[in-house]
């Protein structure tokens, strides 16, 4: 537990933060300005829609934020201090990407309240904007499960990571239903279809593609990428102290 709070609080710099919540936000600056003129019906559609298509953006903002968590201790030259600790490479894993998720929660709770305001702003029922934040949390769990990883086995992991979002889960996920299936944004997104209480809308129907909405499969889905990405994690911590 100590070596994630000290993880998280080297990744939560107050103006990256700030500047990452920002983009987290830019679904509901986007549902504002689409819904403000809206009835109630049509702004609940709209809600689900923008929240389906927009919200790579939060995507990206968690990529940036939890690459960080075991690299800049490795870029700092900190990594080998925290190697010498009495600590079985498993839990240092589990820590790091416990980090990341805290780090990644941090910004969904911004982006969701932000998605909140911005329902009332346009005066829309509050009721259609309290399932969004499972978006956002199951999210933020599956991409900080993979990108905590990532950003420790790859020099470059933000251009990686931002080709994974852009190809990958925007282009290939929508013709592939394989790539659908195991896309982690479609994942989160089948959860929150099946707790919405307003769900329709073309855009959010295609952005689901194939996926089957479901609480359960979806956490399934979700628990199956915690899994690897603590075992690829564990892997490499281990083959580092090898070299």
């Amino acid at each position: 537990m100590t070596l994630a709070v000290h993880l998280y609080r080297r990744m939560m710099r107050r103006w990256r933060v700030i500047g990452l919540i920002v983009l987290s936000s830019v679904p509901a600056l986007v549902y504002w300005l689409s819904a403000f003129e809206a009835a109630d019906a049509e702004a609940a559609v709209l809600y689900s829609d923008i929240i389906a298509t927009v919200g790579f953006s939060y995507a990206i903002a968690v990529l940036i934020l939890t690459v960080a968590t075991l690299r800049e201790e490795r870029d700092a030259g900190t990594l080998p201090y925290i190697y010498m600790r009495p600590i079985a490479r498993s839990a240092m894993a589990a820590a790091s990407i416990t980090a990341g998720i805290a780090a990644a929660l941090t910004l969904a709770i911004g982006g969701w309240l932000a998605s909140v305001l911005a329902v009332l702003a346009v005066g829309a029922p509050l009721s259609i904007a309290l399932p969004g934040v499972v978006q956002f949390v199951a999210a933020g769990v599956g991409y900080a499960a993979v990108f905590v990883p990532l950003g420790y086995l790859v020099p470059r992991a933000i251009l990686v990571g931002l080709g994974y979002i852009v190809v990958v889960e925007s282009i290939l996920s929508s013709v592939v239903t394989g790539l659908a299936q195991l896309s982690i944004w479609r994942i989160a997104l089948s959860i929150y279809a099946d707790v919405a209480d307003a769900w329709g809308g073309e855009a959010a129907e295609q952005m689901l593609g194939p996926v089957v909405p479901g609480v359960g499969g979806g956490v399934a889905k979700m628990i199956g990428v915690l899994l690897v990405g603590f075992g690829v994690l564990s892997w490499a911590l281990r083959r580092r102290d090898a070299l």
